[in-house]
């Protein structure tokens, strides 16, 4: 039956055709404004002020963007970028094309959601500068911006084993269809020589038998239309792992866990049955047969959660997964990580989820040597699940030597959010490596009024950078408190001489308390005049005036500048 169109569904079907070229038009010049900055971050170092010019405008668009749509989403090609499958970006030139940039390291697509804060903008972009340097064999683009833990920008990746040696991801119809053209062994194609009309006509047949086959949702990709459902990819898994498991594993080790639940009373049954699945795991993982070793571990756990067991077999098993998340575990599982294919990576994964908190010490010992960032972040995600109700195993490496394992465990802190966090950061405010104190400042500002104190001492950091991002996070988490400590900083002899983007900080830091008790201070500075270092005092009415516009006196500010063009206009007189 057809279907019949009414004034109101063609009405309908314009607004929606009209709204899609919009969304496609901002896309575009939001596009352009990210490309122009990128270009800019290059070029400029983070103080000059047309990289500012750039970063206030690539925020505006994003804002004006953020009014009509809820998101911000590209697909990424090879050399192009997608918007709902038009293309809005292309670039041949893999030294200069941003999608190469984010395609050769596994980037598919790229989310902006509304709420996006400047603070993400700069460190996206710090991100992807800093990746055309990178040391490829420690790190990557994916787990540069993985940690970075973006709460507006996500990232859809694949893995590199699944694209060997391709390069071609369809982002359009026209795209997939090309590649699904069945091309004979032979020299010539029958289809070469039919009529134009008949190839055209087979053409629209494969078109309309594509779209009915695949059936995709209103805007949606085809590459989301292609996609295996998680119940799929899990159904597959099994098939695989069924496909590698020589059938005596299985076997062996339903035998042996019968065994175990048929055991009395006499422990020292017990003791050798642990003592058997310790040396039998132990030599697997040795073997490298971590999939052998995880199917017994597994097939162990889920006896003990899906059976009322007795105390005796649940002690037994419990021993067993314990051991099996020793020291010497744990390097083998390291030494299988380091010389492992991507294809064989799941095993290791599987192991490393069915370990017990034992394993938290020994993981932390693995997380400072681990070179691959990839089985970085797994190992981060599965300490921060063993320590989630105890955090005292992992706070105890916040003073080992290496900053590279401590920037870590702060970040696995931070992940959890446990309230007593904060009483272990104390030692690490004044810490020698910059990198470790930033990510401290960082951890603290997710305790909100609980770790003000800390941030406090921050003002008084070595490095200027350090001292304006803590004026601000202070003035965040401590409102009115920070004000009375931030103007005594500002007032201090030498503030005056230090730098301008310090002086910013503080100043708008200071007007981010609310506390009415900082304009009479301000007015002060805005009012006086001083010949000794003239322009470094210039600098500090300049932020003065901006910091009592922020506290609505633009009245008074503007009385200023008018007293001092009457002042510039005697002096001339005269």
């Amino acid at each position: 039956m057809e279907k019949r169109v009414t004034p109101l569904t063609e009405k309908k079907k314009g607004q929606d055709e009209i709204l899609y070229e919009k969304s496609v038009k901002f896309t575009r010049a939001l596009i352009q404004t990210f490309l122009q900055t990128v270009k800019a971050f290059r070029i400029y170092e983070a103080n000059h002020p047309i990289l500012h010019k750039f970063m206030e405008r690539l925020k505006k668009d994003f804002d004006n963007y953020f009014e009509e749509f809820d998101s911000f989403p590209l697909l990424v090609g090879e050399h192009r970028l997608f918007y709902r499958g038009k293309i809005v970006y292309e670039n041949q030139d893999v030294k200069e094309s941003l999608a190469f940039l984010f395609y050769k390291d596994g980037i598919r697509e790229i989310k902006f959601f509304r709420g996006l804060e400047l603070r993400e903008v700069v460190d996206f972009l710090h991100i992807v500068r800093s990746s055309e340097s990178v040391n490829r064999l420690e790190d990557d683009l994916v787990t540069l911006l993985w940690e970075k833990d973006f709460s507006h920008i996500t990232f859809g990746t694949v893995d590199e084993f699944l694209e060997e040696g391709s390069h071609f991801v369809p982002a359009t119809e026209d795209d997939f269809i090309k590649r699904l053209e069945f091309k004979s062994s032979g020299k010539e194609n029958e289809d070469d020589f039919a009529p134009e009309n008949e190839k055209q006509e087979t053409q629209a047949l494969a078109n309309e038998g594509l779209k009915q086959a695949l059936n995709p949702a209103p805007g949606q990709s085809l590459v989301d239309a292609c996609q295996l459902t998680p119940v799929e990819i899990e159904e597959i898994n099994q098939e695989i792992e069924q496909e590698h498991q020589p059938d005596y594993i299985y076997l062996l080790t339903d035998n042996l866990v019968e065994i175990l639940l048929h055991l009395g009373e006499d422990m020292d049954a017990y003791e050798n049955m642990i003592s058997y699945f310790e040396r039998t795991t132990g030599a697997l993982l040795e073997q490298k047969e971590v999939r052998k070793a995880a199917v017994i571990l597994k097939k162990l756990n889920d006896t003990m959660e899906s059976i009322v067991l007795k105390d005796k077999q649940i002690f037994a098993i419990r021993r067993i997964l314990d051991s099996s998340s020793g020291a010497r575990s744990i390097d083998l599982l390291g030494e299988a990580m380091k010389g492992n294919a991507e294809a064989d990576s799941e095993p290791i994964f599987q192991y490393l989820q069915l370990l017990t908190p034992k394993g938290i010490e020994p993981l932390c010992i693995l997380l400072g040597k681990m070179e691959l960032g990839k089985w970085r972040k797994v190992i981060c995600d599965i300490l921060a699940e063993l320590a989630r109700k105890d955090i005292k195993p992992l706070a105890k490496y916040l003073a080992d030597p290496n900053p590279f394992l401590v920037c870590h465990i702060l970040y696995i802190l931070g992940k959890i959010g446990h309230s007593s966090t904060v009483k272990y950061l104390g030692g690490l405010v004044g810490h020698q490596d910059p990198k470790v104190r930033e990510e401290t400042l960082q951890i603290l500002r997710k305790f909100d009024g609980q770790g003000k104190d800390l941030i406090q001492k921050f003002l008084r950091d070595p490095l200027p950078e350090m001292r304006g991002k803590a004026s601000l996070i202070f003035a965040k988490v401590a409102k009115g408190d920070a004000a009375k400590p931030l103007t005594g900083i500002i007032l201090s002899e030498d503030f005056f001489k230090r730098d301008y983007e310090e002086k910013a900080s503080f100043f708008k830091a200071l007007g981010e308390t609310g506390s009415q008790e900082a304009i009479p201070v301000l007015k002060k500075i805005a009012q006086k005049r001083r010949w000794f270092q003239k322009g470094k005092w210039d600098e500090m009415r300049l932020c003065a005036r901006n910091t009592l516009k922020m506290f609505g006196a633009e009245e008074t500010s503007d009385s200023f500048k008018a007293q001092e063009r009457s002042k510039h206009i005697e002096r001339s007189i005269h």
